[in-house]
């Protein structure tokens, strides 16, 4: 999915129907209507950090060598937001400890498993996730809401962003019922 496809519905919940159309168009913006669009990717931004970082976070593993037990966090191809586990390569746990720019682990060897943030997008960019791009929609008109700081109007998408996260997010599966007895 677009960027783009996400800020034109965000545009119509946040009554910004004409800015809508012009995307739909490919027509020119208007100095305020681009500055309008600047902000709403800005708040997709933020949103989809927020996505990342405490729903469906972004998880990398990587094959690291320590140098005197440290690694820091410049060897990583991508900067890690979070060190979930780290295992040596026998796959047994190995114990570490995070520093502001640095991971100390007590193996030479080690898989790293971390989450990321996900890169700053522009309207152009396309976005692979599994989740709607009415979700991310919610949230880009929630942060719009709290930018021109209409509190009634933000809370209200917020609670639907946050309400359709948990439910898309809660499991679906079978509801097994345990063996009864006969009496």
């Amino acid at each position: 999915m677009l960027v783009k496809d996400i800020i034109k519905l965000a545009c119509d919940f946040t009554e910004n129907q004409e800015i809508a159309n012009v995307l739909e168009n490919s027509g020119v913006l208007s100095e305020e209507q681009s500055q309008i669009c600047d902000n709403l990717v800005k708040c997709f931004n933020l949103v989809n950090n927020e996505i990342a970082s405490e729903y469906l976070p972004l998880i990398k593993m990587e094959e690291l060598k320590t140098k005197d037990f440290r690694i820091e966090f410049s060897q990583f191809k991508t900067s890690p937001h979070k060190i979930i586990s780290v295992k040596s390569k026998s796959g047994r746990s190995v114990k570490f400890k995070v520093f502001e720019n640095y991971l100390i682990a007590f193996a030479n060897v080690v898989d790293v498993l971390y989450s990321v943030l996900p890169n700053k997008m522009t309207i152009d960019d396309e976005i692979d996730s599994t989740l709607p791009e009415r979700v991310y929609a919610y949230g880009v008109a929630r942060e719009y809401y709290f930018m021109q700081t209409l509190f009634d109007d933000a809370l209200v998408w917020e609670e639907r962003f946050k309400n359709t996260l948990q439910l898309l997010s809660r499991k679906q599966g079978e509801v097994i019922m345990p063996r009864r007895r006969w009496l």
